[in-house]
C-alpha cells in the first residue's frame, strides 16, 4: 500500500481493486456508454460493429485507484466518492474468456492514448483489479505511425476502426 501525506497532515493512501465493482453488459448491448465523449461512442460502436462477437461482456467506465482519506469522521459513502473522484477511468473493460482487455477509445491517437492503454493495464495489474491475463488495447479511428510504433514494441493492441 503505497501511503503520502495529506494535505491537512493526515494520511491518504492509494487502494486497491475498481472502486466500485464493474457493471458487466452483455457484448450486444448498444446505448449509453458512460462518461464516454460522443466522438469515442461513434468509434467504441465502429468497433463493436467488427469485434463485439468475440467479447462475453464490456464495462464502462471502470474507476481504478484513487485516493482514501484516512479521516475517521468520513462515512463508508464519503470515502468511496471521495476515491472514485480521484481516480484513474478505463473507458472500456472487455471480458474475453480468463482475458481482461483493458481498452482507451480514441478518434485519434497520439501518445497519451498510448499512455493512458499502458497506465490503466499496468494500475489493474496492480491493483489485482481482474482474475485474469490483462491486455492493454487502443481502439481508433487513426493513430500516429510513431505511436503505432511504441504500442506494438510494448505489446499495447491496436483496433483501427472505419470513420463511418
Amino acid at each position: 500500500m503505497h501511503r503520502v501525506p495529506g494535505v491537512d497532515g493526515r494520511v491518504r493512501r492509494l487502494v486497491s481493486p475498481a472502486v466500485y465493482p464493474p457493471a458487466w453488459v452483455p457484448a450486444a448491448f448498444r446505448g449509453k456508454y458512460p462518461h464516454m465523449a460522443k466522438r469515442d461512442a461513434a468509434v467504441w460502436e465502429a468497433f463493436l460493429a467488427l469485434h463485439a462477437e468475440r467479447f462475453e461482456a464490456f464495462a464502462y467506465d471502470v474507476a481504478l485507484g484513487g485516493i482514501v482519506l484516512d479521516m475517521p469522521e468520513l462515512d463508508e459513502a464519503d470515502r468511496l466518492g471521495w476515491q472514485y473522484s480521484t481516480a484513474l477511468r478505463v473507458d472500456v473493460v472487455a471480458k474475453e474468456g480468463d482475458r481482461y482487455w483493458i481498452i482507451e477509445v480514441r478518434p485519434d491517437v497520439s501518445v497519451s492514448a498510448l499512455g493512458a492503454a499502458l497506465n490503466y493495464t499496468m494500475l489493474a495489474q496492480r491493483e489485482g483489479a481482474f482474475p485474469g491475463e490483462l491486455v492493454p488495447a487502443i481502439v481508433c479511428h487513426y493513430i500516429q505511425p510513431d505511436v503505432k510504433w511504441a504500442c506494438d514494441a510494448l505489446g499495447i493492441q491496436v483496433f483501427p476502426v472505419p470513420n463511418v
